[in-house]
């Protein structure tokens, strides 16, 4: 009995070692499934955008995992589909969106996937909050995105974005006053 442990062992063993992929076999798997990983990824990215336009929040939770991440700049992270609908819907309410995403780095390997890219969007505040915001906010900027394949299908894991335009000069734009008109100072002398 010992003896036939030792042996299946040994040909779990040399089973797995006859499994090992080389270097040039893993690389071509791994183009194979990033080829297929980018055409899931590029297709969602498209729905992603009209959903964010559209403010469904409900659609753009789903595509993320059930403990899937948002980390937006300058605000804690949002943890979990429920409240990923709820932080979507709130911006929904307040901005009118116009969102253009353009992937530029796609690897998969397995059921792991990241896509890396670039952002530009344009949002004009909604009717209701039109009062004390700028008419139009442009910015562009860069993302990153962490996927899972779950139940055939690509999820979002983790999901962080940020502004490519600097802090301050941000800071100095907002510092700005209007120029106010004073009135010139009077020339006559008073009589005395």
């Amino acid at each position: 009995m010992y003896k036939a442990k030792w042996l299946c062992a040994a040909v779990v063993l040399l089973a797995a070692c006859k499994s090992q992929e080389s270097p040039k076999q893993a690389q071509a798997r791994m183009e194979k499934e990033s080829e297929a990983f980018t055409a899931a990824v590029s297709a969602i990215s498209k729905r992603y955008q009209a959903w964010f336009a559209a403010g469904q929040a409900d659609s753009i939770a789903n595509i993320f995992t059930e403990q899937g991440r948002q980390m937006p700049p300058n605000e804690p992270a949002v943890i979990g589909r429920p409240a990923i609908k709820v932080y979507e819907g709130r911006h929904a309410a307040v901005m009118v969106p116009k969102l253009s995403l353009r992937g530029e780095s796609y690897m998969a390997s397995g059921p792991l996937g990241v896509e890396r890219g670039a952002t530009r969007s344009t949002e004009r505040p909604s009717p209701a909050h039109r009062r004390g915001m700028p008419a139009t906010v442009h910015d562009e900027g860069k993302y990153l995105i962490h996927w899972h394949h779950v139940n055939g299908q690509w999820q979002i894991a983790d999901m962080i974005w940020n502004s490519s335009r600097s802090m301050s000069a941000a800071r100095r734009r907002a510092k700005k006053k209007p120029a106010t008109t004073t009135k010139p100072a009077s020339t006559s002398k008073k009589k005395k």
